[in-house]
């Protein structure tokens, strides 16, 4: 995990067949931090095969994302913690997990909603119904933190009357 730990994925930025991924990355990190420099930045690179390379893919649109190495981890969770100044554009950032650590949150995601889980410094964390923060290292555990924490759109809603409401407060 340590040599996981000064890189982040980039998604959703545009792909272009001559483009130089360490400036692309240089200018959106600017954005969010003034003093950022494309020196700044280790090794930049896109991940998995080029659209239309692949005879199954041909034509898809999908952008790849974009692995990026900084020098520090200060550097990194400085860029990490800021990573909010991009919402409402379409990239994201999210950390370069291992396998097993990135099928732990996919399943915690699908299980407990985007809103009650995160990732930091490569961990998995889930927000538990009784609003402690839970760090998960394997699968198994995500059945002993409890479901009522169960995403919205899987839980019925629970409709109170005013009689009810006021019924509780006596």
């Amino acid at each position: 995990m340590y040599g996981r730990r000064k890189i982040l994925l980039f998604h959703g930025l545009v792909e272009d067949k001559k483009e130089d991924t360490s400036q692309v990355v240089a200018s959106l990190i600017k954005f969010e931090q003034e003093h950022f420099n494309v020196k700044d930045i280790k090794r930049c690179q896109r991940l998995g095969r080029q659209v239309g390379q692949d005879k199954g893919r041909t034509g898809t649109q999908k952008t790849r994302p974009i692995l990026v190495k900084l020098p520090s981890v200060l550097t990194r969770d400085n860029i990490w913690f800021s990573k909010t100044k991009l919402k409402g554009s379409s990239v994201t950032v999210s950390e370069f997990l291992t396998k097993t650590r990135h099928d732990i949150f996919i399943s915690a995601r699908e299980r407990y909603g985007v809103n009650n889980c995160w990732t930091m410094q490569g961990y998995v964390y889930v927000l538990r119904p009784d609003g402690k923060q839970h760090r998960v290292s394997a699968l198994a555990e995500l059945n002993g933190i409890g479901d009522s924490c169960v995403k919205p759109a899987a839980t019925a809603k629970a409709v109170t009357t005013k009689s009810k409401r006021a019924a509780a407060k006596k």
